[in-house]
């Protein structure tokens, strides 16, 4: 198991959404690959189901927009689905990559030595989702090394329930009267806030409680033309970070996001696993 709190000893996880898709294809192997090279100790990657039941690695309930494809995947089996590409949903030209099923991106995520966010993005009834999830990560040597993460609390509660010592991460894009009372109510080990949502009491309130703090933040050009109209949210991230409220940060750039890290006088943390 890996620290999620490591705010404490002055480090913070760079986390690579998607992997780093700032300039490829997200969910794919180079993306993750990229994001390991740059310093990202963790990625998040996106959970579908297909028609047939299998668990591929894909962000959108359709093909259109990241793919050769079209079409709901759930309304598509694995079989035609592995014959399309990714492509890159800001126009970006290279190479698409295959959509791989969930215990293939375990595998190779398990040997380049990253641990993984799992966010689960289907709407389901019943445990069997689920227990395909527990089981993959099992048979790939990789329960221990991921964060199973949902906007869907009540997902978050029945995994823990149907597998104890998994640990979760619930996604919030609010201020949160009691953000430790929600956390409490789905047993979630961390909270992602996303910007510019995220708060300092949002923080303290969940690390009172012994719940890591993760924040999703865009790339830097997103702050840009608001730096100049004198509005500075990385200023104001960085005296969070040097306070010690943020566990994680998560970005489609991991290049910047680790040397945020560094530069603001922290710590980005290396993940050690044995394979």
């Amino acid at each position: 198991m890996f620290d999620i709190l490591p705010s404490r000893s002055g480090r913070v996880i760079a986390c690579g959404h998607r992997g780093h898709s700032v300039d490829g294809h997200e969910n794919t192997r180079p993306s993750l690959r990229r994001a390991a090279e740059l310093g990202a100790s963790l990625c998040e990657i996106d959970l579908r189901i297909t028609r047939d039941g299998r668990l591929v690695v894909f962000h959108d309930d359709i093909l259109d927009n990241a793919s050769t494809g079209a079409g709901l995947i759930s309304q598509t089996d694995y079989a035609e689905i592995a014959e399309l590409r990714t492509k890159n949903r800001n126009g970006i030209a290279i190479e698409g990559q295959p959509i791989e099923p969930f215990e293939d991106v375990l595998a190779y995520c398990r040997d380049l030595g990253l641990a993984l966010i799992v966010e689960i993005k289907d709407k389901f009834e019943g445990v069997v989702y689920l227990e395909q999830v527990v089981r993959l990560l099992k048979e790939a040597g990789m329960f221990e090394r991921v964060l199973i993460s949902s906007f869907d609390y009540v997902v978050l509660r029945d995994i823990k329930r149907l597998a104890p010592g998994i640990r979760t991460m619930g996604i919030n894009y609010h201020r949160l009267v009691e953000p430790a009372a929600a956390a409490r109510s789905a047993t979630m080990d961390v909270m992602n806030t996303d910007y510019p949502q995220f708060a300092s009491d949002i923080a303290e309130s969940l690390h009172a409680a012994g719940v890591g703090v993760s924040h999703y933040v865009p790339p830097p050009q997103h702050f840009a033309l608001r730096r100049a109209y004198g509005f500075d949210y990385l200023d104001l991230l960085q005296s969070h970070m040097r306070a010690g409220l943020i566990d994680m940060l998560v970005c489609d750039d991991v290049a910047w996001i680790v040397d945020f890290i560094k530069n603001s006088g922290l710590t980005p943390t290396r993940l050690k696993f044995t394979k």
